[in-house]
């Protein structure tokens, strides 16, 4: 599914490479993936509520739940916080790094 803020995230291809290299069955590899596009989601969608004011939470919420892909959702956020794409952008870089270390310190 397209999501309004899915140009925002960094280069997930190297988190997947490192799944593809694990010696575990194909499904499980697809288990992973999603595990990982989840936690991506997840990792955005609290990183916006962090620092969106919570009196913002409901409307935002309402209108992602409506239309997920609406880029003027990002407009919205952008008029309620500074700088929220530098935000998600270090979020999921950091979450990158978490996930690489976590796939290259596993038993291949």
């Amino acid at each position: 599914m397209k999501l309004f803020y899915d140009h925002l995230i960094l280069d997930l291809d190297e988190v997947y490479a490192e799944i593809e290299q694990l010696e575990i069955s194909h499904e499980k590899r697809r288990d992973l993936i999603k595990v990982v596009d989840e936690t991506t989601h997840h990792t955005v969608i609290d990183t916006i509520l962090s620092h969106l004011n919570k009196s913002r939470h409901e409307k935002f919420l309402h209108l992602f739940h409506e239309a997920p892909h609406d880029p003027k959702h990002l407009k919205f956020l952008k008029e309620e916080i500074e700088d929220i794409e530098e935000k998600i952008q270090a979020t999921i870089k950091e979450l990158k790094q978490t996930l690489l270390s976590e796939f290259t310190s596993s038993p291949k």
